[in-house]
């Protein structure tokens, strides 16, 4: 399952933050591979919010808001950042809302179950896992994976950007019992991008093919396929 976690406004303006920080980028001509496979004509760089202190605090204000009902509703009580996209929100969001902070290593460091987790779990452990974006779902169901190892329950996962427009990733997130919730979302981007008109005709018509069909898109240009 996929989920706003915020209003579509809030959402939005999520998006307009990551645009006038010039973190979504646009190319028509060498594609960006993704780490997952696919090929696209945008690449979004959350790790710029970093350094822009009034702007960081903007989003992490908006997005503490509607994770604090979240963690409320769901008895979250522990976020864990992946490394090491999601650390830095993760370690934000966490001093925010007074919960403790981990966060799951890419490659194991030792052995056992809890080899990739850094940190201590609580007791009884409901953790939220957090990184920047996501395409297809399928990092974010392998990290849950992972941590259900650990004897944790997680149900939900965040992202700053879900893409939202990769197929079977809904099936994805269903079967292995994982809501996803973001704060903004491809069509976000989208939509402020033409809204701060940042577009050129060809960027245009290069991320309307992108949105109606990524997935021949991706096939095109050297990507994986569904």
């Amino acid at each position: 399952m996929q989920a706003s976690l915020l209003s579509p406004s809030r959402s939005a303006r999520v998006a307009e933050v990551l645009v006038a920080l010039g973190a979504v980028r646009i190319t028509t001509t060498q594609p960006f591979i993704y780490t997952s496979g696919w090929a696209s004509p945008v690449y979004v760089d959350t790790r710029l919010l970093m350094s822009d202190v009034a702007l960081r605090g903007e989003v992490l204000d908006i997005v503490a808001e509607g994770l604090a009902r979240l963690v409320s509703a769901q008895g979250i009580n522990a976020i864990v950042g992946a490394e090491s996209s999601g650390i830095a929100v993760a370690a934000w969001l966490a001093e925010r809302l007074a919960l403790p902070l981990l966060y799951l290593r890419k490659r194991p460091m030792g052995w056992g179950n809890a080899a990739r987790l850094e940190g201590r779990l609580p007791d009884a452990a409901s953790l939220l896992y957090m990184d920047d974006v996501t395409t297809d779902g399928r990092s974010k169901v392998a990290a849950a994976q992972s941590l259900r190892g650990t004897g944790a329950r997680i149900a939900d996962s965040l992202v700053l950007v879900d893409y939202a427009i990769y197929p079977q990733s809904h099936e994805l997130f269903a079967a292995h019992s994982l809501t996803l919730h973001a704060a903004s979302s491809w069509a976000d981007l989208h939509e402020a991008l033409r809204g701060a008109g940042k577009l050129d005709a060809e960027q245009a018509a290069t991320l309307a093919a992108f949105s109606a069909d990524p997935v021949q898109w991706s096939i095109e240009h050297g990507g994986v396929g569904a």
